[in-house]
């Protein structure tokens, strides 16, 4: 919803209650107020931000980043959204990796591992749409290391020697939720040795109805 006056202020020039004498009518404060209150809840708002560096540990998934949404950030109505980018790096060597994404433990990522040899980057970019207080609907973009190109390439012939490149669209629906209660939002990373994949940023912004 878009912020506006609801009442004209010239006419407290004309009409005020008895006992509002030099200022606003009073319903008039209260009905401001309470669409000011309105306004700053239902505002797209970030709920959590994290930059702290973390590394998968050894072989095996591990936690990377995690959060729980819950009071008062709860995907409360049907159509409340949230906003996610998730990002960081990998080390440069020969070894299989993976990031992996989840909401309510339920994996909307679940790429298997992949010979990611370049050390560049990796991105998550998901919309979480609540399409009922059981179910959400994720979708997302996963984003792993560059396509390279020199000057004569076109974009029909790259060079992603050196490899890895990923790039995967999908859409998720999750069911079996209890949004009512706190969900847990969680991204894990697989690597061969410790650090192969790390973690370093993480942002969710959320849109209620």
């Amino acid at each position: 919803m878009s912020l506006a006056r609801i009442h004209n202020p010239l006419g407290n020039t004309i009409i005020r209650q008895l006992g509002d004498a030099g200022g606003p009518r009073s319903d008039w404060v209260t009905d401001e107020i309470n669409n000011l209150i309105a306004w700053a809840k239902d505002a797209p708002r970030r709920i959590h931000f994290n930059t702290s560096i973390v590394g998968n540990v050894g072989a095996g998934l591990d936690v990377l980043h995690t959060f729980s949404l819950d009071t008062p950030n709860r995907l409360l109505t049907d159509g409340d959204e949230l906003i996610v980018w998730y990002g960081g790096n990998t080390t440069a060597n020969d070894t299989d990796k993976r990031v992996n994404a989840f909401f309510g433990g339920t994996a909307y990522e679940a790429a298997p591992t992949t010979d990611f040899d370049l050390g560049i980057g990796w991105t998550i970019a998901a919309r979480i749409i609540r399409l009922s207080s059981s179910s959400v609907r994720v979708n997302h973009t996963y984003m792993h290391n560059a396509i390279l190109a020199d000057s004569t390439a076109s974009p029909s012939n790259v060079n992603t020697s050196g490899g890895g490149t990923f790039l995967v669209s999908r859409s998720t629906d999750i069911t079996g939720l209890t949004l009512n209660g706190a969900i847990t939002m969680e991204v894990k990373g697989e690597g061969a040795a410790d650090n192969d994949v790390k973690q370093n940023f993480s942002s969710i912004w959320l849109i209620q109805q």
